[in-house]
């Protein structure tokens, strides 16, 4: 029952994917890790034992740790991922800022300059 409920999860997830990357609403490179997520799911949804065997290997005694241990891994990576991506957005954004307060002042600047040539010929 666990398999199928695995194998449903991830094609469902796999659609999904495909669906929001087509519609511009995730970017590739984020679509590049949720598609490692949805190979986990389907090999753990069509070799279930596949788990249970590399847990053998690795000398973990309950397969399903190994699984878990994993996906937290996973999402510990993918949050550290998202905070460089919000920082270098957040020091892109102050340059941003920065530049267009430069280029309202030299505006500012010419307008004056501007306004006094204009009433000194006047």
């Amino acid at each position: 029952m666990i398999q199928a409920v695995a194998t449903l999860f991830g094609l469902s997830l796999s659609l999904v994917l495909l669906f929001l990357i087509r519609r511009d609403r995730l970017h590739i490179s984020h679509g590049v890790t949720w598609g490692v997520a949805v190979l986990c799911f389907a090999l753990l949804g069509f070799a279930p034992g596949l788990f249970d065997a590399i847990a053998r290997e690795l000398n973990i005694i309950y397969g399903p740790t190994l699984a878990i241990s994993l996906a937290i891994a996973a999402l510990v990576i993918k949050a550290l991922l998202l905070d460089i991506e919000c920082s270098k957005l957040r020091v892109k954004n102050q340059r941003l800022a920065q530049k267009l307060a430069m280029l309202e002042s030299d505006l500012a600047d010419h307008r004056n300059a501007t306004n006094k040539a204009t009433s000194s010929l006047g």
